[in-house]
């Protein structure tokens, strides 16, 4: 992009148009709620969730395993009754399983050697990388060190020194002055292991995807995927995770142009939005994808310029558009 050179920093916001780019029937991803398949479940899926006040699944399957086990606890509590909040909580678990899952690509090498290199020339010129999209293509491409160009890419992750022989990796929280990958609504290569933030690398394992997924889920850890619906229910997620929260708090602290890939701008991300009014941004450049005359062009572009509006007189932001197929980002 011409208008990348115009600008000394560099940074770039990747939303599901990125993915979806590569494969449009892969990754047109919904709610997860939404797509879930709660068969086998005893109670009504909406029931529940809404009992919790939240889409995050793995509350909810906390919430079950917990509950089952404070029945336990009770000698006159009936045992088929505790079995069932168990089997429930499988079924949760199966579901999140399967719709993180469903349309993914297994391995590294469904993308081609092509599509790797012409990724990886869109995202050369940006100094830092910020995705709401929690698939694995931005992982892998970012993995193939040994295509040009070369891509700035620390995502803050270390060799475990109390482990150095495990599967994953965990992330370092003193990396900050170095990283340059953030997955800001967390990814399916992510688990949370409580203590530590681990990643999972196909490279130490040579297991696939799901399987990788399920057999971390089977041992109690769950992605670190921010699954909940609106922007508020995200940012109580976020602000849970030093992970997530230092994403975005960098994405607020960096200076220079944000061109923004394949993000609608919606309010359902109003915490993104917000971290961009408030930074140190000069320039913002949009994609926009097909006619920019359409109703959700348009749309995209009156939330643009409000980014614009909203920010102090003394710190004016600039806005432009730019066609997203221009981009060339898989092709």
């Amino acid at each position: 992009m011409d208008a990348a050179s115009r600008h000394s920093r560099r940074h770039v916001l990747l939303g599901n148009g990125f993915s979806i780019a590569w494969r449009p029937d892969t990754f047109l991803y919904g709610r997860l709620l939404d797509e879930a398949n709660f068969d086998g479940l005893t109670i009504d899926a909406d029931a529940i969730f809404g009992l919790c006040g939240t889409s995050d699944f793995e509350r909810v399957i906390r919430l079950l395993r917990s509950s089952a086990e404070v029945l336990g606890v009770y000698d006159s509590t009936d045992p088929a009754f505790a079995d069932r909040l168990h089997a429930d909580a499988d079924c949760v678990k199966e579901a999140l399983a399967q719709v993180l899952t469903r349309r993914h690509p297994d391995r590294v090498d469904s993308v081609t050697p092509a599509e790797y290199a012409s990724a990886r020339r869109f995202l050369e010129p940006f100094d830092h990388i910020f995705t709401v999209s929690y698939d694995l293509l931005l992982y892998w491409t970012l993995l193939q060190d040994e295509i040009d160009p070369p891509v700035r890419n620390d995502d803050g992750f270390r060799t475990d020194p109390n482990d150095p022989d495990a599967d994953w990796v965990i992330w370092d929280l003193f990396s900050a002055p170095t990283q340059t990958t953030y997955y800001l609504h967390g990814g399916l290569h992510l688990f949370d292991a409580g203590a530590e933030l681990r990643k999972l690398t196909y490279k130490r394992t040579g297991i696939p995807l799901v399987e990788q997924i399920r057999a971390a889920m089977d041992d109690g850890l769950y992605p670190r995927v921010v699954t909940e619906g609106t922007s508020e229910e995200k940012l109580a997620a976020i602000q849970h995770s030093a992970y997530l929260h230092r994403g975005l708090r960098s994405l607020a602290t960096c200076g220079g142009a944000l061109f923004v890939h394949g993000h609608s701008l919606d309010d359902n991300d109003a915490h993104i939005l917000r971290a961009i009014t408030k930074g140190k941004y000069r320039a913002l450049y949009v994609s926009l994808h097909g006619d920019p005359t359409a109703a959700a062009n348009l749309a995209i572009q009156r939330r643009a310029h409000a980014l614009a509006d909203d920010r102090d007189d003394r710190k004016p932001l600039s806005v432009a558009f730019y066609d997203a197929d221009s981009a060339s980002v898989w092709r």
